[in-house]
């Protein structure tokens, strides 16, 4: 009888946890990536607007201006819940990464929420470098 109510609530937090993915509004949204973000620059937004039912545009970025690095999203996504399917260009700039050129990410990508996360996560976390690995996030 434990085990079941420990199941039984395991499921009804993790569902409540995870009702915030499924509320996705337009408007601004907070947008990373750690790089940034860790230099203690003002985090980015994006903006979101519908185009219909679950398919929205999205178009903004980061950019620290004492370093001139930044990263960018335009395009446009279908809201899954805790999956956004990206279709778009993501373009980023990090000095120390990649030899300082600009990364390019175009086409399909995908972003998740996973666990309790607060927004969802670029799955395609590898740099153009090959090696270094980019948080890319937008915020709920």
């Amino acid at each position: 009888m434990k085990y079941i109510l420990l199941i039984a609530l395991t499921f009804l937090f993790a569902t409540q946890t995870r009702s915030h993915a499924k509320t996705l509004h337009t408007g601004s949204h907070v947008f990373t990536i750690q790089w940034i973000s860790f230099n203690k620059a003002s985090p980015g937004s994006v903006s979101i607007k519908s185009l219909g039912e679950d398919e929205y545009s999205i178009e903004g970025g980061q950019t620290d201006p004492a370093t001139k690095e930044y990263v960018t999203i335009k395009g446009t996504f279908l809201d899954k819940g805790y999956t956004l399917k990206f279709n778009g260009r993501i373009l980023s700039k990090i000095n120390t990464i990649n030899g300082g050129r600009p990364c390019e990410r175009t086409g399909l990508s995908i972003f998740k929420a996973t666990g309790t996360r607060k927004y969802w996560r670029l799955q395609q976390m590898l740099n153009c470098d090959g090696e270094t690995t980019d948080y890319i996030d937008i915020f709920f």
